[in-house]
């Protein structure tokens, strides 16, 4: 297995892989969509995220196939970070590729869920005021039970050390729970959306 970093070049596997491991998710909110217009729309969802200043590690076979992702950001500025026309460019294509993918009635779910989860956070601890976030990690269910998941989390975490880091995951997600808890997260509160509740979590810096 081989572990890099990616770019918006690899939105399309990132998305395709999103679609593979949430289906409860992509069932509730993207139904009847035809899967030509969901990848488009997912790709250009995760590519608008990179785009943004999200970095992606991704877990790749020797072939190049790629198995696993984690798209996270970090609190720290850097010189490639700044915004720049191209950079601008690139957010405005994709910004307009998925509104051209998405349809009223989803929209307007993804709106009521966003608001929801604000309105619904619930901190039991004091978060500080900038962190690094765990975006989005997954694993093709091809590919589970390898270990891929941990070596994502650990190499990002690495890379983050300098940082605090949030996340969040589903309270009856206990393999992921296991894994975060032993990597130094612990419980800081809990938010809700249309699907239920979130636990968050947060790992302060290790350096």
């Amino acid at each position: 297995m081989v572990f890099k970093h990616g770019s918006i070049e690899n939105a399309r596997e990132i998305a395709q892989i999103y679609i593979d491991a949430f289906p409860s998710s992509i069932q509730f909110f993207f139904g009847k969509k035809r899967p030509e217009k969901l990848i488009k729309l997912l790709t250009s969802a995760f590519s608008l995220l990179l785009a943004a200043g999200a970095k992606v590690m991704l877990a790749c076979q020797k072939e190049g196939r790629v198995l696993g992702y984690c798209i996270y950001s970090t609190r720290e500025k850097r010189p490639d970070t700044r915004i720049g026309l191209e950079r601008i460019g690139n957010m405005v294509k994709f910004g307009i590729t998925l509104v051209f993918n998405i349809n009223i009635l989803e929209l307007f779910k993804l709106m009521i869920n966003s608001i929801l989860t604000v309105f619904s956070t619930r901190k039991t601890k004091k978060l500080p005021r900038r962190f690094g976030r765990i975006n989005s990690i997954a694993v093709h269910p091809d590919a589970h039970g390898q270990g891929i998941g941990k070596q994502l989390l650990k190499r990002v975490l690495t890379e983050l050390a300098n940082e605090d880091v949030f996340l969040s995951v589903r309270p009856d997600n206990e393999p992921a729970k296991r894994l975060y808890l032993s990597s130094g997260f612990e419980s800081c509160g809990t938010t809700r959306d249309l699907q239920g509740v979130w636990m968050l979590m947060i790992r302060t810096a290790t350096n």
